[in-house]
């Protein structure tokens, strides 16, 4: 199947749709399609169609301050280009000026079009739902999708009630084999069987029947935003230590970089060597600490998938997170993560799960079982949305 990627972002720009859809265009390739990328992401001064690692990709961007991806008059090369295409797989963030004027272009035509939206979308659904364009453009029979569960809600926010219905899944891929876990012993989570929750109570108990070591080590990767929410994370930690006592400690490690970073290191919790502000890590560099941790936390409410708990999970690592968030769909509370609907539930819930051992048994459950966020899955999943783009074009 011959397939067009319209993205605005690609490399070398990097980012978690610029690293997805390279991805994804390699991964369909390799199982026989013919993708090729349409962008507006520049590389240099270069515009114009090449073979980049064996995938074509056509650069359609103009020279814009701060190499900012866009071509508003680049209707003319849509209606050239996509003729070629059995099939369009259009990929949109919250502002994507190419993608959208591609999607006007794809309603006009009569080539199945599946839309994956990759940003959560509350914030913005009011003024995206006035603007009547997704309405018109699923009217036109282009099938919609998300990243994961919660995204089906936020999609039908877009839309008006007729419109609304039961979108694909089109989940993120993740290098499973890269970061596979390596088995090794934790010896810094306490072993024995205790309550889950914990009281004054449980706490003199299992101090009397459980030894736990100094340190638990917890690690987190984000951007240093508020939307993350890296300051609920300090206080977590905070929390969590509060409960320990002298039973033991955690220590946060957090690997990212942004507007932030000034505000954190003036935390008393980071002076203190509480929580370390690790910088910016590669992928290499992660998975060697995601290897030395006990657990991955992200506090984050406004997340689409949540990329970097996927990885922490392939890697063998248990997630900790709210309940909320859609990185529920890759983890199952009290099997491989713990998950509650408030941050000083989730650190009780931790705390207990540090001294009762039970976090052992959820790292051994991490490491045993198959990761359920692996490029294979994306692909199924992806490929599936596509025959379902078909289908939904050929109704209208």
């Amino acid at each position: 199947m011959r397939i067009g990627i319209v993205t605005d972002c690609y490399p070398p720009h990097m980012g978690g749709i610029e690293t997805q859809t390279y991805n994804l265009a390699q991964r369909l390739k390799a199982i026989g399609h013919s993708p090729e990328v349409i962008t507006a992401t520049r590389d240099g001064s270069f515009v114009g169609r090449r073979i980049e690692d064996q995938i074509p990709v056509h650069r359609l961007g103009m020279p814009t301050i701060g190499f900012t991806p866009m071509n508003p008059f680049a209707t003319p090369l849509f209606r050239a280009i996509f003729p070629r295409f059995d099939l369009l797989h259009v990929h949109v963030g919250v502002l994507s000026p190419f993608a959208h004027l591609a999607l006007q272009v794809a309603a006009e035509s009569k080539i199945p079009t599946l839309v994956t939206f990759h940003c959560e979308l509350a914030t913005w659904a009011p003024l995206m739902r006035g603007s009547g364009f997704f309405n018109r453009w699923v009217e036109a029979g282009i099938l919609f999708s998300g990243v994961s569960s919660l995204m089906n809600s936020q999609i039908n926010q877009l839309l008006t009630p007729p419109n609304r219905r039961s979108w694909p899944i089109t989940p993120n891929g993740v290098d499973t084999d890269f970061w596979s876990p390596q088995i090794h012993p934790h010896s810094s989570v306490a072993t024995g069987q205790q309550p889950d929750t914990l009281d004054p109570a449980t706490v003199t108990k299992a101090s009397r029947q459980t030894t736990v070591a100094k340190t638990f080590q917890a690690v987190s990767a984000i951007r240093l935003m508020p939307r993350k929410r890296p300051l609920a994370l300090l206080k977590f930690t905070e929390r969590i230590n509060q409960v320990l006592g002298s039973q033991g400690k955690i220590q946060l490690k957090i690997f990212g970089e942004g507007s932030l970073r000034p505000l954190l290191r003036a935390q008393r919790q980071v002076r203190e060597g509480e929580v370390i502000l690790s910088g910016r890590a590669d992928a290499a560099g992660l998975l060697n600490a995601y290897h030395q941790a006990d657990f991955f936390i992200t506090l984050c409410l406004h997340e689409s998938f949540g990329i970097a708990a996927a990885e922490a999970r392939a890697s063998g690592l248990p997630v900790i997170v709210r309940s909320q968030s859609p990185i529920t769909d890759f983890i199952s509370e009290g099997v491989t993560g713990i998950t509650a609907e408030n941050d000083s539930k989730l650190a009780e819930k931790t705390a207990a799960a540090l001294l009762n051992g039970k976090l052992n048994q959820l790292r051994e459950n991490c490491t045993s079982q198959p990761s359920p966020v692996s490029w294979e899955r994306c692909l199924e999943a992806t490929l599936a949305a596509y025959e379902q783009a078909k289908e939904y074009r050929q109704k209208k």
